[in-house]
């Protein structure tokens, strides 16, 4: 008999992964477990429980709700969809890093998860040198829209679109208690670095060990010590922050933005699961 404590984790956790119509596998289940630490063996054995008590079910190794076999179809046609489109974002890059203050380019959202029917844009996460994010940001948005590379706002065709939705720097990898969630645990474990010299995806993981808080069972990166650098930022990029902040204010929401950060994602499915 499944301990009722594992059997909600486990249902949750499917449930929500069911949301993005993705099955998964044992590994991935065992990894995104949402609060419960397990061995995936035992893990393994609840499972097969679950599915004779037709809570759950199983094909092709991988797992879903009742009645959603079709899933697992979908996610192998999904996958494959995605490939074009995540082969033009890697195209993208040398246009991108012309910008010498990117550190890091991370592919977010669902096409990271090779999710996408094809005609998704395309998420990003940036990550610039320290205290010059809101310069790199300017410069990034007026090139990919020159370029026509850039989602728009109220745009009809968004696929391929640039949607540059997460900005961090080298100094701010922490991300700030008010965003921590299931669904930000998530997408940093589900992040896909297309741009990254510095080993930064490493750094970005050890900086936030609360996702274990969250998924314990996910293996994160051992700690390092990083040597705490105070921010200096140049009077442009003070001007650039106050200049971007003021004419993005009107619409702001759920935008987490500060000189160190910004999330410009204001919906989280996380309470909707």
């Amino acid at each position: 008999m499944v301990d009722q404590e594992l059997k909600k984790a486990i249902l949750q956790t499917i449930k929500y992964s069911d949301h993005f119509h993705f099955p998964l596998t044992l590994t991935e289940l065992h990894q995104r477990l949402i609060g419960y630490r397990i061995s995936k063996s035992s893990l393994s054995a609840s499972l097969n429980s679950l599915i004779k008590s037709n809570l759950l079910s199983q094909k092709n190794n991988y797992y879903f709700l009742p009645q959603k076999s079709t899933l697992v179809k979908r996610r192998g046609l999904y996958a494959r969809l995605s490939i074009p489109l995540y082969t033009y974002a890697q195209s993208l890059l040398p246009t991108l890093t012309r910008i010498s203050s990117v550190r890091g380019i991370f592919l977010t959202g669902s096409l990271a998860m090779s999710n996408t029917d094809g005609h998704d844009d395309i998420d990003l996460m940036i990550i610039t040198a320290s205290g010059k994010l809101w310069t790199t940001r300017l410069l990034l948005t007026v090139y990919t829209t020159l370029l026509g590379l850039r989602r728009t706002r109220n745009a009809s065709n968004i696929m391929g679109k640039l949607c540059l939705n997460l900005y961090l720097t080298t100094s701010s990898l922490t991300i700030p208690i008010s965003k921590r969630s299931i669904y930000s645990a998530y997408e940093l474990i589900q992040i896909v670095p297309l741009y990254d010299p510095h080993n930064l995806h490493a750094q970005l993981l050890t900086s936030n060990p609360w996702v274990n808080d969250y998924l314990p069972n996910y293996p994160m990166p051992k700690s390092t010590t990083h040597q705490i650098s105070f921010m200096q930022y140049p009077m442009y990029e003070k001007l650039f922050y106050h200049f971007q902040y003021l004419y993005m204010k009107p619409r702001i929401t759920r935008e987490y933005i500060t000189l160190d950060a910004a999330f410009f994602h204001p919906n989280d499915p996380a309470p909707k699961v």
